[in-house]
């Protein structure tokens, strides 16, 4: 779990204050903004432009389980690099010191979090507007991962992973829980093992029912994500959790209300509702989700289609981006058949 820290928190892997060189990028650290059991995030700045924050991610990697963790965040974070709603990581070394192995992650700095942004309001909800604003820019990402060839789903979507850019666009980070092995577990050992994943790399208030339950039978895939996108909507409404943490029959029940107060349009409820369908396959797909949201936006917020990565930086290639985009086309159209709109 990442407690963040006011800024000027003392360090306790010890790079505050010193100069490092990250592949060819020279920058210099300053103090520790979050930290967990083996990692902390620091501010550091570039030293030929001090104007230019980063955010510098060190992981300390004591087995193969903690390093294949962050050569997956790091392999995901290249493959969305460029995308407006997605942390960009600008450089990336992992260095072996013996015993373990120390990774450093150069980051955009994101000063803001989702959290401390709703903090600071106190009572003072967000209007409808802003709601769907911020959830479509989440939406966006997601989307880019789900719309891969195998998709990826990220497991530990939640307010806490959602910063602000400085950009003014919201962005999703922590990709270490992501993972394209969607799968029903029937073996017992099997079982065993994937709940261990799920209880160190998930999210209790945020954990969909089938993560919960493995004896469900049911394929645990991206589906998980639509359901933590419902967990997060009702957080932006309501500033506060669906569910309570550890309440694993308050999730399998679908035990969780809408509050009367403050008042959202039955399109938003609704849409929650949809998101934290108990079966995975009664839930949207993200496609969906971006759709209903955009179109709950007056007509000159509303985008044609998804945002992507910017035309200097594709998910793989150039001719991937026509492609994409071909799909988006496809899927959208497909959509207006379904509501009889087309």
């Amino acid at each position: 779990m990442w407690k963040r820290n006011p800024f000027g928190g003392k360090a306790h892997s010890g790079l505050d204050g010193r100069t490092i060189v990250v592949r060819s990028l020279k920058i210099s650290v300053r103090n520790v903004i979050a930290q967990g059991g083996f990692s902390c995030v620091y501010l550091a700045c570039d030293t030929v432009h001090p104007s230019k924050m980063y955010a510098l991610k060190h992981i300390i990697c004591n087995d193969s389980e903690s390093l294949d963790l962050v050569m997956k965040e790091i392999q995901v974070m290249n493959l969305l690099k460029g995308h407006p709603n997605v942390v960009t990581l600008v450089a990336h070394d992992v260095v072996d010191m013996g015993r373990t192995k120390e990774a450093l992650l150069v980051m955009e700095f994101c000063e803001k979090s989702l959290v401390s942004a709703m903090e600071s309001r106190g009572s003072g909800y967000y209007e409808e507007k802003k709601v769907l604003l911020i959830f479509r820019d989440v939406c966006n990402a997601v989307f880019a991962m789900h719309g891969q060839s195998l998709p990826i789903a990220h497991r530990d979507l939640k307010a806490e992973n959602v910063l602000l850019g400085s950009d003014g666009a919201w962005k999703i980070c922590d990709f270490g829980s992501t993972s394209t092995n969607h799968k029903c577990f029937n073996k017992p050992e099997e079982m065993g093992i994937e709940e261990d994943v799920i209880r160190k790399h998930t999210t209790p208030d945020y954990r969909a029912p089938e993560m919960w339950d493995l004896y469900r039978r049911e394929v645990i895939s991206e589906k998980v994500d639509i359901w933590a996108l419902g967990c997060l909507l009702y957080r932006i409404c309501y500033f506060k959790s669906a569910f309570d943490g550890e309440s694993k029959l308050q999730v399998l029940n679908g035990n969780y209300h809408i509050p009367e107060q403050p008042k959202y349009s039955i399109a938003v409820t609704g849409l929650i509702k949809d998101m934290l369908e108990a079966s995975p396959n009664a839930r949207p797909d993200i496609t969906q989700v971006w759709f209903r949201v955009n179109e709950l936006l007056s007509l000159e917020l509303q985008k044609r289609l998804p945002d992507g990565p910017s035309p200097a930086v594709s998910l793989s290639s150039q001719d991937e981006g026509e492609v994409l985009e071909e799909i988006y086309l496809y899927k959208y159209v497909t959509l207006l058949i379904m509501w009889g709109r087309y």
